[in-house]
């Protein structure tokens, strides 16, 4: 784990990048920051239990129940309210803050460059104790976008909303193993996640990933990860976002320099053409950049999804 008390990356943490293809960093987020995201989900909540309880699919609304427990004694009764937060729904203030975050774009200027586009395919992941869909197979981020992009490199963010421990399914990585190329990935038994085959996955030794509340890790497309049961009797909230260069294809609407590519022709829409990607950080033409929720609202309501190339052959799974 990495300390950085400003958002200048400090050398040991770009060689793990480049030599193990991740790296946790801490003290990205304050607990303000970190707050008004979790209030939003807390909102998105509150709203599906109160209409599954006038709908009579939920016997109570548990407000009485903390964060990290509330939505374990909701699915009990209805799942809808889970699945209703997971796909990246929501787009407040509190989410959009996390995803143009200063210090955490300052944090992979570093490691693209300037011009940065942001994918829209952030993700929230409640590991709830027990629940069938939190154990995540090892995989590489590569085996969901297209053939095209898998050389390119789109970075993930990994932030735990609450302390990520082993107990409650923190993330493990396979280091040095994002240096080849992208695996096969085939799907998963229970039909809702791809995985690399136990005869495909590299022969090297994994390692657990602890980070605190505040902290981030950083994955290549490549890097090899999983997650496996939450133990606990509390949920692991967490959400990953994803940023690359504007050298790399993209969806965003932007006006495109010389070498930045154009997605048509034998050029996908996007390296994932069912969400929006849009400019999150620019030198040279800051007016393009989204700035506001409002904008990022309207970019989501008004994307016109794209399918994705189906390279395993696999049945819908989520991302």
């Amino acid at each position: 784990m990495v300390t950085t008390n400003n958002t200048r990356l400090p050398q040991d943490a770009i060689d793990s990048f480049d030599r193990d293809g991740y790296f946790a960093l801490e003290g990205i987020f304050t607990n303000t920051d970190l707050q008004l995201a979790i209030d939003e989900i807390a909102a998105a909540i509150d709203s599906g239990a109160s209409a599954a309880l006038k709908a009579g699919k939920l016997s109570r609304l548990y407000t009485e129940k903390s964060f990290d427990q509330r939505l374990t004694y909701i699915t009990a009764e209805n799942d809808d309210v889970r699945k209703g937060i997971l796909a990246g729904r929501l787009t407040g203030p509190g989410i959009f803050g996390m995803i143009t975050h200063t210090g955490l774009l300052d944090v992979i200027e570093q490691l693209c460059g300037p011009e940065l586009i942001s994918s829209s395919v952030y993700r929230l992941r409640p590991k709830l104790p027990g629940h069938s869909w939190g154990p995540v197979p090892w995989h590489q981020d590569s085996g969901y976008f297209e053939p095209y992009c898998d050389n390119s490199l789109i970075i993930t963010v990994w932030i735990p909303l609450v302390d990520a421990t082993e107990a409650n399914g923190c993330m493990w990585v396979l280091p040095g193993a994002h240096k080849g190329s992208v695996l096969r990935h085939a799907e998963h038994p229970g039909k809702v996640y791809l995985e690399i085959p136990k005869e495909v996955l590299p022969k090297k030794e994994a390692v657990c990933v602890p980070i605190r509340k505040g902290g981030a890790l950083f994955m290549t497309n490549r890097t090899p990860h999983a997650s496996f049961d939450n133990v606990t009797d509390g949920i692991r909230w967490s959400m990953d976002l994803r940023y690359q260069s504007s050298k790399v294809i993209s969806n965003a609407r932007f006006t495109r320099y010389i070498d930045e590519p154009i997605p048509e022709g034998n050029v996908p829409p996007a390296c994932y053409p069912p969400e929006a990607d849009f400019l999150v950080r620019s030198t040279s033409r800051p007016e393009q950049v989204l700035h506001t929720p409002e904008e990022f609202k309207k970019l989501r309501e008004t994307h016109h999804s794209k399918p994705l190339s189906n390279r395993w052959n696999a049945a819908t799974v989520i991302s």
